[in-house]
């Protein structure tokens, strides 16, 4: 049900969270039109398949070439969109703009607050719908907010599908009555950032090392890869290997087991599990893996196939000595800054 107060909508949005956000307004019924970064984006086909107008983002102009006049009586809602909204477009909105933005402001305000979610290991986030400013991200009053909890055995990409639905949700909840909301402002004394992770940093998380990165650590460093379709990498007899389905160990035995018998990087088979030692006596469990040039192999398999007689048992990776302090620092691996 929309609210009767509300009946146009302009739209910015642009991936797969935009989209599951576009839609839900779509099916309630609102006269919608939408502004996307490009033609390949998922928004651009979602709108060309449901005969939604969509315009490519111009930073100079109006949308669709109108003047300010001809949004009277309409809202703005942008998620996930990746560009700052022009002031023209926002004062333009009778009805103001709104930032559908997925973290609990005034923590994780940025381009990239769900990697830095899953780098920090959250228990909880949330979607906040707040006023868009011009010239600043994320900054504006708090209009509405929700809170979820991160299941812990939840991958990045799963993650990623669960916020978009919790997005559409509360964008939803939010349009149904928009004026039982009172703005607060937010402490940005407190606030967080999360910048967008390069190429680069992501390549940086990726080599992972047991000797000084707790499995937490680890983890959490994969579940954030996982966002961007990419994995942790180890070396092991000289080769790359990527590990896929991993996950923390709590098991008291076997974590003795590699308390007592293990150095840090070193792996057994156990339970078709390869459970590796890592940093502080925590312990990793990988299920499967992927070799250089190879399909992905269950860890069971690389076991029986590549770790028979006296082949040691250990995955290393080489860093320097700045590079390995960097990695013992939880600060540092956590925040990617």
């Amino acid at each position: 049900m929309k609210s009767p107060s509300i009946k146009n909508i302009l739209f910015y949005g642009t991936d797969t969270l935009s989209t599951a956000v576009l839609s839900k307004i779509h099916t309630n019924g609102y006269n919608i039109s939408a502004v996307t970064k490009h033609s390949k984006s998922p928004v651009y086909q979602f709108c060309q398949k449901y005969g939604v107008p969509v315009d490519v983002f111009r930073k100079s102009e109006l949308p669709f070439g109108r003047s300010s006049s001809d949004y009277a009586g309409c809202l703005g809602v942008v998620a996930s969109f990746g560009h700052m909204i022009p002031g023209k477009v926002i004062r333009s909105m009778s009805h103001g703009f709104v930032n559908i933005h997925p973290s609990l402001v005034p923590k994780y305000q940025g381009a990239a607050p769900l990697p830095h979610t899953l780098l920090n290991g959250d228990k909880k986030y949330g979607v906040t719908v707040l006023e868009a400013l011009p010239r600043s991200f994320d900054q504006g009053r708090i209009l509405h907010q929700s809170n979820f909890d991160i299941p812990t055995s939840m991958s990045g990409s799963e993650f990623w599908n669960y916020t978009a639905d919790n997005m559409a949700d509360v964008t939803h909840a939010f349009l149904r009555d928009p004026s039982r909301s009172t703005p607060r402002s937010q402490d940005l004394s407190i606030s967080s950032p999360a910048p967008r992770i390069s190429k680069l940093q992501l390549k940086t998380l990726s080599r992972v090392c047991p000797h000084v990165q707790t499995a937490d650590q680890i983890f959490n460093i994969s579940r954030c890869l996982d966002l961007y379709n990419l994995s942790i990498v180890v070396s092991w007899q000289g080769k790359t290997l990527k590990l896929l389905s991993i996950t923390p160990i709590n098991d008291p035995h076997l974590r003795e087991l590699a308390r007592t018998r293990l150095r840090s990087g070193q792996f057994v088979m156990w339970d078709g599990v390869i459970v590796v030692k890592c940093a502080d006596d925590t312990v990793l469990g990988v299920s499967r893996m992927v070799l250089p040039f190879k399909p992905i192999i269950s860890a069971a398999q690389f076991y029986r196939d590549h770790c028979s007689g006296r082949v040691e048992k250990v995955f290393r990776m080489e860093y320097s000595s700045s590079e390995l302090d960097s990695l013992a620092s939880p600060q540092k691996v956590q925040t990617c800054r």
